[in-house]
């Protein structure tokens, strides 16, 4: 018994070290309050507290406190996806949540939105907050709220309102059982939407997703939803109402010839006043492009996707389906001139969005395709800085943005006292290249520190989910 004892409490120190202080010496802070690096700062953590921020000669090291080492290194706030899932609702619907959570933690997310809800998420965001799982803080939407459903299958991530009657009661239910947020997504008609702003608008609590061709855009904007994917952005550019009755290529359009074929029409010139109406509506916009753009908008060959790191982690079972939607896509054969503009369009459309100020945030609706978790975080922020955003611009989408729309502007998102002990340890520095935020070599989560080994150790058990 003692032995067995002993060996879990030294399986538990190789994966992270738990202590009341810590004092990061000597390195430099990206704080993304503003644009700045802080060089040679020593950083005190208390109780998973950032207690002290200052020059390495002038702070003092409590006693006691595990040293981290900075030197040469780069210290900035943990990342934020603002719009992710878990592989239970795909394949073979197993719970491999706790491993999944692992792979987030391991490639610096500290904070996680999982956007389609289900009792078994509820309970994943538990065992993180008590701290029996390691992972980043979740915040769950509801079961997606749809007008219909296409496919008969569990677990069922999902409520049919195809009522204002039946969406104010799923809004009133799911705000009793405890979801973050209210999830639209498909098909959901103008009387059911106006349902579920009015329900949660009283029943205080933020509503996001999709918007449909039932609703339209102005309608979403009117009603301050929060939007995902930039859902009918791209519709607003065609020339009038008579191409395919005002349906362009968002979302389940993509899968249609007839949507694709009013993509040449598209009028880039509409491009300025479809910016205005949605900073005039002050909402926060999350593009998700890398799926877009990597899934639907290129054809990229079978090896490209084998080869990207993520790759190993798509779970076994899984694997079939998504060779068999990327082939359904491809046998499409949409003109590839058609394709290179639906890109242009979304990347100047964002590009635009961020010049007027309206506030970005990074999701990568992992695990899409052949997208996983964490991971394709860091495709997503690339993909900003392709759209023209500057670095330090798209390190905002996952810090700064988040936390402002969240409402934990007082706790996360930035390198400030008083704030959470939630940031990442870089080898190097990502206002020079976006591509640094994957040289991770520790991550900080509250009162536990993960280690470059540790954090390897994370990846190496989250690879049984690819075996």
């Amino acid at each position: 018994m003692r032995r067995s004892i002993l060996l879990f409490c030294l399986s538990v120190l190789t994966v992270a070290v738990s202590g009341q202080r810590f004092a990061v010496t000597h390195v430099s802070v990206i704080p993304m309050n503003r644009d700045a690096v802080l060089p040679d700062q020593t950083v005190v953590i208390e109780n998973g507290i950032l207690r002290k921020i200052g020059d390495a000669g002038k702070v003092k090291i409590p006693a006691g406190a595990t040293v981290i080492d900075g030197r040469g290194k780069y210290l900035m706030p943990g990342l934020m996806d603002m719009h992710a899932h878990f592989f239970y609702e795909q394949g073979e619907h197993k719970n491999t949540c706790e491993t999944e959570l692992k792979m987030m933690l391991a490639t610096g997310m500290t904070t996680v939105r999982i956007l389609a809800g289900h009792p078994v998420y509820l309970d994943a965001r538990e065992r993180v907050k008590t701290g029996n799982w390691a992972g980043p803080d979740l915040l769950i939407a509801s079961p997606q709220l749809v007008g219909k459903w296409l496919w008969d299958e569990e677990p069922k991530n999902y409520e049919i309102v195809d009522t204002p009657e039946k969406a104010a009661a799923a809004v009133r239910r799911f705000k009793k059982e405890g979801y973050d947020a209210i999830k639209i997504t498909f098909m959901v008609n103008r009387e059911a939407y106006d349902a579920v702003i009015r329900t949660a608008k009283k029943e205080g609590i933020q509503v996001t997703g999709h918007v449909g061709p039932l609703v339209k855009l102005p309608a979403a904007l009117a009603a301050g939803q929060q939007i995902e994917h930039m859902d009918e952005f791209i519709d607003m550019l065609l020339p009038d109402t008579s191409y395919n009755h005002g349906q362009s290529v968002s979302d389940m359009n993509l899968w249609r010839m007839n949507a694709w074929a009013t993509v040449p029409y598209l009028d880039e010139g509409k491009i300025p006043g479809l910016v205005k109406m949605v900073r005039d509506a002050g909402i926060y916009v999350t593009p998700t492009n890398f799926f877009f753009v990597s899934c639907f908008g290129t054809r990229p060959s079978d090896e490209v996707y084998k080869q990207r790191p993520d790759y190993a982690y798509i779970p076994a079972a899984i694997l079939p389906e998504k060779w068999q939607i990327k082939e359904h896509n491809r046998k499409m054969n949409i003109p590839v001139e058609s394709l290179k503009k639906y890109v242009d369009l979304r990347k100047k459309m964002t590009l635009e969005l961020w010049r007027a100020g309206v506030p970005l945030m990074a999701g990568s609706d992992s695990p899409e395709w052949f997208q996983v978790q964490g991971f394709s975080l860091h495709d997503e922020l690339e993909m900003f800085v392709e759209c023209g955003l500057t670095p330090f611009a798209a390190l905002q989408t996952a810090t700064v943005n988040p936390a402002g729309y969240l409402g934990l502007q007082n706790r996360k998102g930035s390198i400030e006292k008083g704030k959470a002990a939630e940031f990442i340890l870089l080898d190097k520095n990502p206002l020079e290249n976006i591509r640094n935020t994957r040289s991770i070599s520790g991550v900080m989560k509250g009162a536990r520190w993960y280690d470059q080994k540790a954090v390897e150790q994370l990846l190496e058990d989250a690879k049984i989910l690819g075996r």
